[in-house]
């Protein structure tokens, strides 16, 4: 994954498999058609959704024709269309919890049969093992034939009644997939381990943050610091052990305020919190939810960033703090020690004396002058994370060893066990008479295409139809300045000749991609 080399995209042109009517069956050369899912997308805010996001522009940058598939959040259904044409399905599925849907795994399977062949996909892409429709995609991926990547986000245990179910899904989501990956080598391991996964197939592609978007700002030139803090808390431990730091900081250095961003159920207890130890002065702020664009203006107004996380497989906000020139406390826990060298991070024990230790230390170099240099810190996260560089490394990730469907329902046993394994082979071969049944009603040969949007660029506010001119003949005439398309047909270089007139086939050959 470390390779620097060109890439030579497989070409993939959607044909009826006459031996599975029900699945899709790709020939010749071609950019892959990516579908990616998940539960978690925009309208909503966090690392999975900004990590869909911007994987799926810079793959449309990169030639790769990309739709994203979600549920619906509130008002939005049907399909929409974000930046460069980047089409996304809000299906009219209800969210169960913390914005999941229930994992039932029939319901979705019309509408994702439905996406699949209107886009001509060819390789599924699911998001974190948090997301039901993500583990449902990856089931039926699998039946239709289809290539499928699953990437995880999060860290989970062995113990726990949750943790148990999830990674039993997982397991059983994972049988038909091709890869695997992780954002981080704690993260491949934790994978490895939960879903009874061969390690080589599990690749560690980290996350990336947009640079352009999170640049440092002047120094703040309070005499008190501030230090930002993450409060977005889904957990009791993780809410008691900030508090904690936040009272004993507050008692031994009062010149030290605290900005607290992001909201979450455990939000009422720091109000409690400030109430307790009469902290309503400027001190203590709390900011309650931000938008996405907001956090940079936040982070630039403050010289420490604390971390306070219990479990995290890669933390992008204390990516996004370091390139915005903050210096970073946090938790030595899971693949945190991984995203930082060790002069950015200050790595701290999960426990309150130790974290009070480390953000007195980082404020000690701000006073001193001992701080790194906000443009530096800047300069060096932005070389070492990059989105573009994310793409490239995810699309070699890409492979078509599908197994067979024998190979997948044994597959079932050996990873689930002998009851669970035979339960989950039983709705493998029930997914496939169930896409007979729809292939019967449902013809695919009826159904409509959807309109590749890759061509579309907008211009002005103006959405004008440009034709890509090596869809023809690789050249342009340089009589009419058109392209046209040769006596043979055959794709020319724009490198052959400087100066080209192309014999036209009676008319110009440029044929829209849609």
């Amino acid at each position: 994954l470390s390779c620097r080399g060109s890439y030579h995209f497989l070409k993939r042109d959607c044909v009826a498999d006459v031996r599975r009517p029900w699945s899709l069956y790709f020939v010749s050369s071609m950019p892959h058609s990516i579908c990616m899912v998940s539960d978690f997308f925009h309208p909503n805010a966090g690392g999975v959704e900004s990590h869909v996001y911007q994987l799926s522009q810079c793959l449309v940058e990169r030639g790769h024709r990309v739709v994203v598939v979600t549920h619906a959040y509130g008002d939005r259904a049907g399909i929409r269309y974000l930046t460069n044409g980047l089409r996304v399905y809000y299906l009219p599925l209800r969210p169960m919890y913390n914005q999941a849907t229930a994992p039932t795994l029939f319901h979705s399977l019309a509408l994702l049969r439905c996406v699949f062949i209107r886009e001509h996909v060819t390789v599924v892409h699911a998001h974190s093992a948090f997301s039901s429709l993500a583990h449902d995609a990856l089931f039926h991926a699998a039946s239709f034939g289809l290539a499928s990547i699953f990437t995880d986000h999060s860290l989970f245990g062995f113990a726990d009644v949750s943790s148990v179910l999830t990674n039993a899904l997982l397991r059983a989501s994972l049988g038909g997939a091709t890869r695997a990956i992780c954002v981080s080598h704690t993260g491949r391991e934790n994978t490895a381990l939960r879903a009874a996964m061969p390690p080589g197939r599990i690749s560690v592609i980290p996350n990336a943050v947009d640079a352009t978007r999170f640049t440092p700002g002047p120094p703040t030139g309070n005499p008190d610091s501030t230090c930002h803090d993450r409060a977005h808390l889904p957990r009791s431990e993780l809410t008691h052990l900030s508090d904690g730091t936040r009272v004993s900081i507050y008692l031994l250095q009062v010149d030290l305020n605290f900005v607290i961003g992001g909201e979450g159920p455990k939000r009422i207890v720091l109000e409690e919190l400030r109430e307790q130890h009469c902290l309503h002065d400027s001190r203590v702020t709390l900011l309650g939810a931000l938008d996405h664009r907001q956090v940079r203006d936040v982070l630039v107004g403050g010289d420490i960033f604390l971390n306070t996380s219990l479990t995290e497989a890669f933390c992008m906000a204390i990516v996004e703090a370091a390139s915005c020139g903050l210096q970073v406390v946090s938790t030595h826990v899971g693949g945190v020690p991984e995203v930082l060298p060790p002069d950015l991070l200050t790595l701290c024990k999960p426990t309150v004396r130790d974290l009070c230790a480390g953000v007195i230390a980082a404020a000690d170099r701000l006073l001193a002058g001992k701080a790194p240099d906000r443009a530096t810190t800047h300069a060096r996260v932005r070389d070492f994370y990059d989105w573009r560089d994310v793409a490239s490394r995810t699309e070699k990730v890409i492979i078509d060893d599908l197994p067979s469907l024998s190979d997948r329902l044994m597959g079932f046993s050996r990873r689930c066990g002998p009851i669970s394994g035979a339960a989950f082979a039983f709705l493998a071969v029930l997914d496939l008479l169930l896409l007979y049944v729809l292939a019967w009603f449902y013809p695919t040969d009826l159904m409509d295409r959807a309109v590749d949007c890759r061509s579309l660029r907008f211009t002005s506010g103006l959405a004008t139809f440009q034709q890509n001119k090596n869809n023809a003949c690789g050249h342009t005439c340089d009589q009419c300045g058109v392209a046209h398309e040769t006596e043979t047909g055959s794709p020319k270089s724009n490198a052959v000749s400087s100066k080209s007139v192309c014999k036209p086939l009676g008319k110009h050959a440029v044929k829209p991609s849609c």
